[in-house]
């Protein structure tokens, strides 16, 4: 099981995504029209990328970090997309009565770390991509985390693509390149 995004090919474990949302959408249409495995959508109080899609997939909603774990313990899927949620951790960096200084930042920052090891640990036998079309310090921990690191820069003529893959030690090696407006693959005449 694989999933091309654009020029960019994705196979197993957890990749952290960070572009804009037609880059999530073509990720999504990509898989649900080519390969016949069963794949999970999980977003939470909205989402910027469900609108656009017109397939047959499994959907879930989780509105706090909890429920996200409750759906990961369930997940039976070969394919998992999860789109990312501020809301989910609107506290995180942040103190018990919204002060950046509050006791409950190591709390918070635990939950959060917690959370992005149980998904490294369901994306073990499984392609999980974890969506967000920004960058937080959430984001920052699961791509901490993760097996890979894909960031898509919408540029004028094209996209950017900065490609990280971890290995020995957790060290990442970066690969950069960019991706001409129209040009995904090259074809034989």
């Amino acid at each position: 099981m694989h999933i091309d995004i654009l020029s960019v090919t994705i196979r197993g474990g957890l990749t952290a995504l960070r572009s804009p949302v037609e880059v999530a959408v073509v990720a999504v249409r990509n898989y649900l029209e080519i390969h016949p495995f069963s794949m999970l959508y999980i977003c939470g109080n909205y989402s910027r990328v469900l609108d656009h899609l017109d397939r047959d997939f499994d959907v879930r909603r989780a509105f706090t970090a909890y429920q996200l774990f409750s759906i990961l313990e369930d997940v039976y899927q070969d394919v998992v997309f999860i789109e990312h949620d501020p809301l989910l951790f609107d506290v995180f960096g942040r103190g018990k009565n919204g002060d950046e200084n509050g006791s409950n930042v190591n709390a918070d920052y635990s939950l959060a770390e917690n959370l992005s090891l149980a998904i490294r640990d369901v994306a073990k036998g499984r392609l999980i991509i974890y969506y967000s079309p920004f960058n937080d310090p959430f984001f920052n921990l699961i791509a901490k985390n993760s097996d890979r690191v894909l960031i898509f820069e919408k540029e004028p003529n094209g996209y950017f693509i900065v490609d990280s893959e971890g290995y020995k030690n957790r060290h990442r090696r970066l690969y950069h390149r960019f991706l001409p407006k129209g040009q995904t693959t090259l074809e034989v005449f």
